[in-house]
């Protein structure tokens, strides 16, 4: 897995939304993520060819934001507005995927920007591998901003490696920061039946099919949540249920067939 030696095409598909007047006091808004994510895409090692902006505000602050940072020279930038009475995180995931043409897709949620300047040449390195359906990024602290102490045990738990492995039953993926084969999100596409963890649910049904899903150590995003304590611990013991949840439907239908 030489990152040095992979040259594929790369589209970055970013799903956000103009958030300013909810955004919580002390954290950047999403407008202010987007030009900051800009700037770092701008700067990478390995440069996508383009860069997608799912954007589902219900105004145009976002379009703004676009028209305001002004020509790039180092990818072709293009916005695809997505009402948000039609939003969710697996359809506009899916609709990036339709418009995108690299053949390798790279995800960053709203709120998630690479930390360095090698995020996508490392993140894309396992792809290199034609058993590897996708790769998905160590998540850090946004440094500045308040995290509750339930936070900063979830980063750890789960991101707290520096290596990179490859896992053949492990669901665990993420889309905030992620990169995959465009060619099979295409023909498994994620389920937009789902309100959140298709990722996870991708990346079981493409380890079925016999790939294996990259979780890339050295691949940093800044990607980490104001939430309090105990709505953290909430939404982790409500994921643990979800994922129960799709691995039970999943030995059901295995069973059945």
């Amino acid at each position: 897995m030489d990152a040095k030696s992979y040259h594929p095409k790369v589209s970055v598909v970013i799903k956000t939304y103009d958030n300013s007047r909810r955004a919580v006091r002390g954290s950047p808004t999403l407008k202010e993520l987007l030009v900051e994510t800009l700037r770092t895409l701008e700067a990478q090692t390995f440069l996508p060819d383009e860069v997608l902006v799912v954007d589902s505000s219900k105004g145009d602050g976002i379009a703004e934001v676009l028209r305001q940072y002004g020509p790039v020279q180092a990818f072709h930038l293009r916005r695809l507005p997505l009402a948000m009475e039609h939003f969710s995180y697996c359809h506009a995931m899916n609709v990036g995927v339709q418009e995108a043409e690299g053949e390798i897709v790279a995800s960053l949620s709203g709120d998630a920007t690479p930390a360095n300047e090698r995020w996508l040449e490392t993140l894309i390195a396992p792809l290199e591998d034609p058993k590897v359906a996708g790769a998905f990024s160590r998540h850090i602290a946004r440094p500045g901003v308040p995290m509750a102490w339930a936070e900063r045990l979830r980063l750890w738990w789960r991101y707290r490696s520096k290596a990179t492995s490859l896992r053949q039953t492990d669901h665990v993926f993420s889309n905030a920061s992620s990169a995959f084969r465009r060619a099979l999100a295409l023909e498994i596409p994620f389920d937009e039946s789902l309100t959140e963890i298709e990722d996870y649910a991708w990346a079981g049904a493409v380890q079925r099919r016999g790939y294996w899903i990259a979780y890339a150590g050295a691949s940093e995003v800044y990607h980490s949540h104001t939430a309090s304590s105990l709505k953290t611990l909430w939404r982790m013991g409500y994921y643990v249920y979800l994922r129960a949840k799709i691995d039970a439907a999943n030995a059901s239908g295995q069973k059945s067939a």
